[in-house]
């Protein structure tokens, strides 16, 4: 890993740039070519240093008000075909399976954002009732705790700005 590749994982801990192109703009920052982001993006990836960029959703600030993590007792043979149904739903940002325990016995996970908690609780049901699913809870959230990127090198306040 060169400074190259150091600068853009920098610059990509904190927010990408909201422009119609980003990576053009990291490189225009960075002083190289787009295509030398993308190819170095890939090379990260390929070796298993970078896993994914992925957006971070204010749901609250898009008019989502209800928000609920979701859990499903859901048999080991099902958790697969159900975790992709609901993966499906314009509801379920992300959805992951989980070994269970005694005192916890679910093993599917949604995380869900709606309008209104009305709009997820009719959503569960009906999905529950479908799919033969016995056990669930609604967890609904009702405070944003940590949503910050993980930060490799340097700190919050050795950030440049785009």
């Amino acid at each position: 890993m060169d400074d190259v590749d150091r600068r853009l994982i920098a610059k990509l801990q904190g927010d990408i740039p909201l422009t119609v192109d980003p990576y053009r703009t990291l490189a225009d920052h960075l002083g190289v070519s787009e295509d030398t982001v993308v190819g170095r993006l890939q090379a990260l990836r390929a070796s298993g240093k970078l896993k994914r960029i992925g957006a971070v959703l204010r749901h609250q600030n898009s008019g989502y008000a209800a928000n609920a993590m979701v859990v499903f007792k859901a048999p080991p043979d099902e958790v697969e075909r159900l975790g992709g149904l609901l993966a499906e739903s314009p509801l379920v940002s992300h959805c992951y399976e989980r070994v269970p325990c005694a005192e916890w016995p679910y093993t599917l996970y949604a995380m869900m954002h709606g309008r209104d908690m009305a709009t997820i609780e009719t959503f569960v049901h009906s999905f529950v009732l479908e799919h033969g699913v016995e056990r669930f809870a609604v967890l609904e959230s009702r405070e944003e705790l940590k949503k910050t990127s993980m930060l490799f090198f340097g700190g919050p306040n050795d950030r440049e700005t785009l």
